[in-house]
C-alpha cells in the first residue's frame, strides 16, 4: 500500500491581479466550492449535496457525491465518490472520503497587508492498496497528485476571481 501526502500552496493575490481578494471572498468561494465542486477543480466533473447538517462544535457538514471521472488521480476514485466536508470559517474547509482519503483547503495570511496577502493551500492524503511503496507506479501517482494538486488550487483562486468580478461572490 502506498500512502501519498502532497500539499501545494499559490498566493491569492499576485502582482497586479485584480480585484484583489479579501479573506471574506475566499471563504465564500471555498463554501460554494463544497456545493459547486466542478465550478472549481478540474478532474471533478459533477456535484450533488446530499445532507447539510451542523455538528455538535457548530461547524457547517456537508455530505456530497462527487464524480472524479477519468481523470481521477487515483484510479479507484474514479467514477461517484462520498465526501464528508467540514467547514471551519473562515480558514478551512476538510473533506474525508470513504476509502479514508483526505483533503483540507486552507486560507492563509501571509507578512504583508493585513486580509490581502493571502495564500490558498491545498493538502491531499490518499492511500491506494494496489501500490506498493517505492515502487514506479507509487512515483507516478505522486506526480499525478502533484499535478492535480497544482491545478486544484490555481483553478480554484481564478473561478473565486471570476465570480466576484461577475458578482456572485
Amino acid at each position: 500500500m502506498v500512502l501519498i501526502n502532497i500539499a501545494y500552496t499559490t498566493p491569492i493575490n499576485r502582482p497586479g491581479q485584480q480585484p484583489v481578494l479579501t479573506t471574506p471572498q475566499v471563504w465564500a468561494g471555498l463554501v460554494r466550492k463544497v456545493r459547486h465542486a466542478q465550478e472549481f477543480v478540474p478532474v471533478i466533473e459533477s456535484c450533488t449535496v446530499a445532507s447539510e447538517e451542523t455538528n455538535a462544535a457548530g461547524q457547517l457538514v456537508v455530505t456530497r457525491r462527487v464524480n472524479f471521472g477519468q481523470a481521477a488521480p487515483v484510479p479507484a476514485s474514479q467514477g461517484e465518490v462520498e465526501e464528508v466536508c467540514t467547514l471551519f470559517p473562515p480558514r478551512r474547509v476538510d473533506f474525508v472520503q470513504h476509502d479514508g482519503t483526505r483533503v483540507w483547503n486552507h486560507v492563509s495570511q501571509g507578512p504583508g497587508k493585513d486580509g490581502e496577502d493571502l495564500y490558498l493551500t491545498y493538502v491531499f492524503e490518499a492511500r491506494d492498496d494496489a501500490i506498493e511503496e517505492s515502487s514506479p507506479e507509487a512515483a507516478a501517482l505522486e506526480e499525478r497528485f502533484k499535478t492535480t494538486a497544482k491545478r486544484a488550487v490555481e483553478s480554484s483562486i481564478e473561478t473565486i476571481r471570476r465570480l466576484v468580478v461577475d458578482g456572485k461572490l
